[in-house]
């Protein structure tokens, strides 16, 4: 009965026991919640303060980033000469929230400004040869990349041949030597002074806008409420750490998303809290599971331009019907990629002795190979390969999702040989290959983690916040607990642990009875000592669930609202049968 769950091993964070009553006292805060901080390192009251109240004021200095004001007087002089600029962005969520902040924000100034996003497609990844001879047809003087270009080099100098000067604003890992380009703003820099390393494309777009507003003698208050919405959605979309300045610019921007005056925006909020249907409030979640999906569905479905068209709109007509069209291709994007992941995992069944999943398909989307290796990562806990082969031209594109114990970047390097290109992080990568090569790769790569991967690695973990009992939690905990909110990457919603938990109820539910309701006792909660706890597609269990006395439980703290009664509820994501 535990298919539905990941029978993990339960890892409790630890906090120092002083600092969290040091905490508790000084700021006069729950105890469980001086625990939840200090051990995600907001260890001292002044951390805990600015950690729970997030200002705009608290964000670093723009002009630490590298370049930053060689970047700002290059567009100041091409603002005062009329010069047109190419807006060179990326295809993802985050690449055309940061287009879109740029050419909205550059012509608001009286820019001559075109944005360009690369087709999947027919335009790969990144800056290339193609774009920046598009750049000089239109007479552009200036390429302005954002959220690539921090690796190119040749296309850089290119450019330079044909008489355009490139700024380039990135946040992905610069390899060796730097393109020769007027200006270089990355914070991932050797010599960069910015403290958030980790900015999203559209952040290190932001902070350089604020940057040029400040040069030009503009409102900065003003420039940052226009294009905050902008930047918390790219910032989630692309997964960055919800930390330091990302913590405050998702924090502000979820706070002003309601009232985005982008028609684009407000059509994309509408769809998302649609899903919801419980709830209409604007989370990380919202845009992690409703918007970020939607506009990466043009470019994984083969129609780059939409999303940006429908982020640069300024009609309310055309914006709900292009967000129609993204949502009528996220439909098929899923369909899609259940297809392939089902394919799969089938294939995977051929390796079960392999640490490392290298899977090959025909007919499968380039697009939707990452997330399908997301998946396959996520039902296997194995780091995973998924390719798209294209007999037609007998080269592979390939993108891997990996554990932390892995890093797939470096183990694909110990493979570059075999590849046509390649580039990546610990988690993530990409690249492409010659078909003849699949099996190599196959082969080797699985050589590097047979040395580096052992059984314990391959284990699936569940890092749980605390141990606490179903009697501590109370409505106003749910409260205090979201004061550490916006969760996500680098911040996860806190999970708790507790242990002989005693069944009160178990229910069936739905049309089907397909899903469990199980009511543990919980003394002085929801003024009738139990809480609900929902487990879905397990009502085939309800025999085996009520022979059971107590559970040992991992979950999440939620509301249910029903009938105009909210009630606290557990998010049940692991659990465990003690008297089994």
């Amino acid at each position: 009965m535990t298919d539905h769950f990941p029978k993990a091993h339960w890892v409790c964070r630890t906090a120092d026991s002083v600092q969290v009553t040091k905490l508790q006292c000084e700021l006069k805060i729950h105890p469980i919640i001086a625990h939840l901080l200090v051990a995600r390192g907001v260890d001292s009251p002044e951390a805990a303060e600015a950690f729970l109240r997030p200002t705009m004021s608290d964000l670093s200095d723009p002009f630490l980033l590298p370049d930053a004001d060689v970047a700002c007087a290059r567009l100041q002089r091409a603002l005062a000469t009329k010069e047109r600029i190419q807006v060179y962005g990326d295809y993802d969520g985050d690449g055309v929230t940061s287009t879109a902040l740029w050419t909205r924000m550059l012509s608001a100034l009286g820019a001559d400004v075109v944005p360009f996003v690369p087709h999947r497609k027919r335009n790969g990844y990144d800056l290339r040869v193609d774009g920046v001879e598009e750049a000089a047809r239109n007479k552009c003087k200036l390429i302005l990349t954002t959220d690539c270009g921090i690796q190119r080099v040749d296309e850089v100098e290119h450019a330079r041949q044909l008489g355009l000067d490139v700024i380039i604003t990135d946040h992905h890992l610069p390899h060796g030597q730097l393109p020769a380009a007027c200006a270089v703003v990355n914070p991932h820099r050797d010599d960069s002074r910015y403290p958030c390393k980790d900015l999203a494309g559209v952040g290190v777009a932001y902070r350089l806008g604020e940057a040029l507003v400040r040069t030009l003698g503009g409102s900065v208050s003003g420039y940052q409420r226009a294009y905050i919405d902008l930047c918390a959605i790219g910032t989630i979309t692309d997964i960055m750490p919800l930390t330091h300045d990302n913590r405050i610019l998702v924090s502000h921007g979820l706070n002003t998303l309601a009232d985005s005056r982008k028609p684009g925006i407000r059509a994309l909020i509408k769809l998302a809290t649609a899903d919801r249907k419980s709830s209409s409030e604007i989370t990380v979640e919202t845009i992690s599971y409703g918007i970020g999906p939607r506009l990466n569905a043009a470019s994984r479905m083969g129609e780059t331009d939409l999303a940006l068209q429908l982020l640069m709109t300024r009609d309310e007509n055309e914006a709900d019907h292009l967000a129609g069209r993204l949502n009528q291709m996220n439909i098929a994007r899923r369909e899609d990629q259940s297809k392939i992941l089902a394919e799969a995992c089938q294939q995977a069944e051929n390796y079960p002795e392999h640490r490392c999943l290298v899977i090959a398909g025909e007919g499968w989307s380039a697009g939707l190979v990452g997330l399908v290796a997301g998946k396959l990562l996520e039902q296997t806990g194995r780091p995973a390969i998924v390719i798209a082969c294209d007999p037609e031209t007998n080269e592979g594109r390939g993108s891997a999702r990996s554990i932390p114990a892995f890093h797939i970047a470096d183990a694909l390097k110990g493979c570059s040989d075999l590849l046509k290109e390649f580039g990546g992080h610990a988690g993530a990568a990409g690249f492409s290959i010659a078909l003849k090569n699949v099996p190599e790769l196959r082969s080797r790569i699985n050589e590097i983690a047979d040395t580096c991967l052992s059984d314990s690695d391959l284990a699936r973990v569940i890092n749980a916040d605390m141990r606490i009992s179903l009697d501590e939690l109370s409505e106003q905990l749910v409260r205090d607990i979201y004061k550490i909110a916006p969760f996500g990457n680098g911040n996860p919603q806190p999970l708790f642990v507790s242990e002989g938990c005693r069944i009160a109820e178990v229910k069936t539910m739905g049309k089907e009875q397909e899903h469990l309701r199980l009511l543990f006792r919980a003394e002085g909660v929801n003024g009738d000592d139990v809480i609900a706890a929902p487990l879905w597609r397990m009502g085939q269990y309800a025999a085996e669930f009520e022979r059971i006395s107590s559970l040992d439980i991992c979950f999440a703290l939620a509301e249910n609202t029903f009938n105009g009664r909210t009630r606290l509820q557990l998010d049940i994501r692991d659990f465990k049968v003690p008297d089994w």
